[in-house]
């Protein structure tokens, strides 16, 4: 078992004020923090920061003890809660300690929902985000949870309840050893994530912490009486409607969408979770509920209009132009690729020539749309048949499958240096293990030797490099957008979302794009990256 401190405990601001004094004093290396929290008579979510209130917070501080069961320990709790103000100052002065946490995003938008002023560490660590990096795509899901990653790491057994102990003082000696057992789990893990290669990626997503708290806290405007009223037209349409395919389609928009405004609309905002390591990738998923999945103008008309900037507001909706692309033209590496991106041509107008063999100034339309889908769908290495497919429900071509190799061997005619990245990437899934692919920044996903996907060997690398790079842009963004008056409200795939005085607005595209492009370019340098936004009242 681990061992239980016996924690020094504040319950009133005074006495947390004149604790802290004394740890700020002692100039610990490292601070661990653990927040619980409850909602009816029990702890609620440790990942939902949405839901219950702090009910004590543990910090262990530090100081080169020879012996766990010597860490000293804090416990906050009643009254003391208030002092968090306090606390947050100190994390962000820069000779602050390095905070750690399990579960940063949750600790620090729990924390700043108490706080007067949202500031952030100057260092923060997360061993949920080491335990996730550490599993390499392909661990036990349950050994990113504090208790499992005790277990995995420490090979240690941590008790947390699932209730509020009858003896409030069992609770606080609870909090405080997993303060404790999170301050050893950060010494295991980080030197681990080094020997990996890993500490870059590890270090990029602490760091963006910050960025993803204000950004669900922010939540993202939506005109719910305006919402309720696309699902009321749904509904109406239902009873009239005679098509089959038709009345399927409806009951799914009402299904999955029908209940947000009641559900999730507060004060004409909906926060959702954002989860930055939810996907293999990296890349962001969306959850309670999912904004990615807000169908288009076509499947669902006046649906996104109702995502509006509120008055005095604009919205700056800014996406990167073909990053995986991009992003494949470095990692491959593909010369032809590259040199379309450098000469600001069209690349599926170039894979369009190699279809029809015209001039690239001549291909029509619908051909560079289907070289669009071509360019797409065998980048990471989708066959002839299922190519048919994609093509037909994402472009709306019909293509037999002679069609489809033919278009299959025009991508990589064109693009020869994807071919021999196909190749290389094949020739290793077939061989001997380990398999394991990596981002530019270090992010590992490992596959079971009898589970090794070329696809995925394929996507991820590309996929996550671009998630990298937006996380930059995310970062840069979280500390600019606020001196223009503006802030980022979400993120959607390689979408980005800010909300920004109207009067400002363009001036605030022009800083979105170029933070973008230029942190995309710290880690995607071979080719220009081009950043496409508009200003807009509402989403589309």
């Amino acid at each position: 078992m681990w061992p239980a401190p016996s924690p020094q405990v504040a319950t009133t601001a005074a006495a947390a004020e004149v604790a802290i004094a004394s740890w700020r004093a002692s100039k610990p290396a490292a601070v661990a923090i653990y927040v619980a929290a409850r909602g009816s008579g029990a702890w609620a979510d440790p990942d939902d920061h949405r839901h219950g209130e702090p009910w004590a917070i543990a910090l262990a501080r530090d100081r080169a003890a020879p012996d766990v069961n010597e860490r000293e320990t804090l416990a906050l709790a009643d009254g003391a809660l208030s002092a968090v103000d306090t606390l947050l100052q100190w994390f962000a002065q820069p000779e602050a300690p390095y905070v750690v946490a399990h579960g940063a995003q949750a600790t620090l938008a729990r924390l700043w929902r108490l706080a007067g002023e949202p500031l952030a560490p100057a260092r923060l660590g997360c061993t949920r985000t080491a335990a996730v990096l550490l599993g390499e795509g392909a661990g036990d899901p349950r050994e990113h949870e504090l208790r499992g990653a005790v277990a995995a790491q420490l090979q240690r057994a941590l008790m947390l309840p699932h209730w509020i102990p009858e003896q409030e003082h069992d609770g606080r000696v609870q909090c405080a050893a997993a303060a404790a057992a999170v301050l050893s789990l950060v010494a295991t893990m980080v030197p681990r994530l080094r020997s990996l290669g890993a500490i870059a990626a590890y270090q990029l997503e602490c760091e963006l912490v910050p960025a993803v708290v204000a950004m669900e806290l922010a939540g993202t405007p939506c005109d719910a009486a305006a919402f309720e009223r696309v699902a009321a037209g749904w509904r109406a349409e239902k009873l009239q409607a005679t098509a089959a395919e038709r009345v399927t389609r409806l009951d799914k928009l009402i299904s999955t969408y029908g209940h947000w405004p009641q559900d999730f609309v507060r004060a004409d905002r909906i926060h959702a979770r954002l989860h930055p390591l939810a996907a293999d990738s990296g890349r962001f998923s969306c959850t309670d509920p999912n904004l990615q999945q807000v169908p288009s103008e076509h499947t669902a008309p006046g649906l996104r209009a109702c995502f509006r900037a509120p008055p005095g507001m604009a919205l700056v909706v800014a996406d990167y132009a073909q990053i995986e692309l991009r992003v494949a033209a470095q990692l491959a590496p593909c010369d032809a690729l590259a040199a379309v991106f450098h000469e600001g041509r069209d690349p599926h107008r170039a894979t369009a020539a190699t279809l029809s063999g015209k001039p690239e100034p001549e291909v029509t339309a619908h051909e560079r749309k289907l070289a669009k889908a071509v360019n797409f769908g065998f980048l990471f290495g989708m066959g002839a048949e299922r190519f048919r497919d994609y093509a037909r429900s994402g472009y709306g071509l019909e293509l037999d499958l002679a069609a489809a190799r033919r278009a299959r061997e025009a991508f990589f005619t064109t693009f020869p240096g994807l071919a021999a990245w196909h190749r290389r990437v094949a020739e290793r899934c077939r061989g001997p293990g380990p398999h394991v692919v990596r981002t530019a920044l270090g992010r590992r996903k490992r596959f079971p030797d009898d589970a090794v996907s070329v696809p995925a060997a394929l996507n991820i690398p590309v996929q996550g490099t671009a998630a990298e790079g937006f996380k930059r842009a995310m970062i840069g963004l979280h500390a600019a957008l606020p001196r223009l008056g503006a802030r980022g409200v979400l993120v959607v795939h390689d979408e980005y979302l800010a909300e920004v005085p109207a009067d400002r607005a363009q001036d605030v595209r022009a800083h979105v794009v170029e933070i973008m492009q230029t942190q995309m370019a710290t880690v995607v340098s071979r080719v220009p990256i081009v950043v496409e936004a508009e200003v807009v009242d509402c989403w589309r």
